[in-house]
């Protein structure tokens, strides 16, 4: 038999990713390296110090979230998870619309991550454009070629790359927090720029958060449905004491002036803390957090896709797996598009504004995962793996509060805290718009055609009647 029609056998994904790769994947896809740019949006927000403890109270908002999607993946244990409950919740054509507009968020990560990695690159080897876009290349190329040899080598990948990662930038950060000569401000002044000003500075912070409920997509691949419960939990809780570690760092040592407007923070807090070694330290996490930003993205998308096309919504070929029960094509069509998508940011500049619309659409899926949680124990009456505590009040909270932070940050502008700015949902509004019109217009095709094709398999499957001498008799 040949490979192709090996390939084409291979029709179930493979149960084989544990806690330690499911928590390295939700950890590792939300620590991305533009965590480190979000914190510097933190701080134009909540001065100094003082956005510790936004970070803190993001963290707690996160365990709500993280309670909310680990009742809803128990209840719809899928790759496409998400769209399940949401179409139940609010309308399969509303759901599709919503989970594609919400899938760009980790092309947004990924590409805003690959315009930071380009910007260390230049800053520490002096190199032009061009060469620091051929490294963000290769990095892709690396996490492709990864998950493209299946599922536990990409695991294997994501969970020392993480790891790697977080231990790191913990490090560095305690050797800045107990640095000589700096000093910590504005220990309690969160609300010192405006009551508004703290609300948006809470939701920048559940922005260090962001895609790490993404988790859910592997649910086919996991061997226990614990696991999924697990990462929900243990990841936020990695991010909360590596980015408040960082915060502290970063504000002891480098003044605010001397961040704003800055792609390298990270640097700039390693060359201040240890010199040159800590620069290159940095610049060294900060490489790495594209393989695991890339790699997660890929990961988690890819099934998602791969889940959305079996069901007739996206094209046939993106259900496809490879001999390695890998959906090939829906992952090398995600980096594909994450190369394109950071050469337009590389070449604008704009990641400030990713991180607005990153975080708006993150606040906006937790307002509808809350709405979700509402409607469905009214609607489905089956046994769940995992029950939020106080589900109908802690998630009413949860439909207001992320509503707020929705239009706390869509209209947010990180440049000039004082100001707002329509940019961010002008993008959300567009990216709504062009998914609205996909599955308005092609969607239906797509589903008639997999509806044929179902109904033309069912009729060859149907057992041809014998005729007899009995028959012939009597006709």
């Amino acid at each position: 038999m040949s490979d192709a029609n090996s390939a084409n056998q291979t029709s179930v994904l493979r149960r084989s990713v544990n806690s330690w790769t499911a928590t390295a994947t939700s950890a590792g896809l939300a620590f991305a390296a533009i965590d480190y740019l979000g914190v510097v949006s933190i701080l134009a927000y909540a001065p100094g110090a003082t956005a510790a403890f936004a970070v803190f109270i993001g963290g707690l908002i996160v365990v709500l979230v993280a309670g909310i999607f680990s009742e809803l993946n128990g209840l719809y244990p899928t790759a496409a998870g998400i769209r399940l409950y949401l179409g139940r919740a609010v309308g399969s054509r509303t759901a599709l619309s919503v989970t594609f507009t919400y899938m760009a968020t980790v092309i947004l990560v990924i590409s805003a991550d690959a315009f930071l990695i380009a910007a260390a690159i230049r800053h520490v080897l002096h190199e032009p454009a061009p060469l620091a876009y051929l490294w963000i290349v290769v990095l892709l190329g690396v996490a492709l070629g990864a998950n493209l040899k299946g599922v536990r080598l990409a695991g294997w990948l994501q969970t020392v790359v993480t790891y790697t990662v977080l231990l790191g930038t913990s490090v560095l950060s305690v050797v800045a927090i107990f640095h000589v000569g700096g000093a910590f401000k504005h220990p309690f002044n969160l609300f010192g720029k405006g009551a508004f000003s703290g609300v948006q500075a809470v939701a920048f912070a559940l922005f260090l958060y962001a895609a790490f409920e993404w988790v859910t997509t592997t649910a086919e691949e996991v061997r226990t449905p614990r696991v999924i419960t697990r990462a929900l939990f243990i990841a936020p809780l990695l991010i909360w004491a590596v980015s408040t570690l960082f915060v502290l760092g970063l504000s002891h040592l480098v003044p605010y002036a001397t961040l704003h407007h800055s792609a390298i923070p990270q640097l700039l807090v390693g060359k201040a803390a240890l010199g040159t070694v800590g620069e290159i330290w940095m610049l060294t996490l900060t490489v790495l957090t594209a393989l695991n930003t890339f790699n997660g993205g890929f990961l988690v998308a890819s099934r998602f896709i791969y889940a959305t096309a079996r069901e007739g919504s996206l094209p046939r070929p993106f259900a496809r797996l490879n001999l390695q029960a890998v959906p090939w094509l829906a992952v090398t069509s995600l980096a594909v598009t994450s190369a394109v998508v950071a050469a337009i940011v590389l070449a604008t500049g704009q990641w400030l504004l990713l991180v607005s619309v990153g975080a708006a659409i993150e606040a906006g899926i937790y307002a509808l995962g809350s709405l979700c949680i509402l409607l469905l124990r009214k609607r489905e009456q089956r046994e769940r793996p995992f029950r939020l505590i106080a589900a109908r009040p802690l998630a009413t909270i949860g439909v207001v509060l992320f509503s707020v932070m929705f239009v706390a940050t869509a209209f947010a502008n990180p440049k000039n805290a004082s100001h707002f700015s329509i940019a961010p949902f002008v993008v959300i509004a567009v990216l709504g718009a062009l998914s609205t019109t996909y599955v308005l217009t092609t969607v239906p095709r797509l589903q008639r055609e997999a509806a044929a094709r179902a109904s033309a398999t069912r009729t060859k499957r149907r057992p041809t009647r014998v005729t007899t001498a009995s028959d012939v008799e009597s006709s």
